[in-house]
């Protein structure tokens, strides 16, 4: 069984939860250190990303360089970066 949840957030919402939020992203960048592997299980372990999510984004960061993988309050945010550099992943935040 499949369940499909889709939330639809007004521009007002979404512009809200900006102003009131100090929201970063967090970006995760291509190397030629890292496996794919490596890059999935940590974006599983520290985000939750299921594994197809996971594969996705790992597939848009060694074909663009980078890709946002979360946007989150920025002590959070800070943190995520820290265990990213933990796993010798270069990861970056920005507003």
């Amino acid at each position: 069984m499949t369940q499909t949840l889709e939330v639809v957030i007004t521009d007002e919402d979404l512009g809200k939860l900006v102003d009131d939020e100090d929201l970063w992203a967090v970006i995760v960048w291509n190397d030629d250190v890292n496996t794919f592997a490596h890059v999935i299980k940590a974006l599983i372990e520290i985000l939750n990303h299921s594994l197809t999510r996971a594969e996705q984004l790992t597939n848009e960061i060694h074909h663009s360089g980078k890709a946002v993988v979360a946007v989150r309050p920025k002590e959070e945010a800070t943190a995520i970066v820290q265990r990213f550099h933990g796993r010798a992943i270069q990861a970056t935040m920005e507003r």
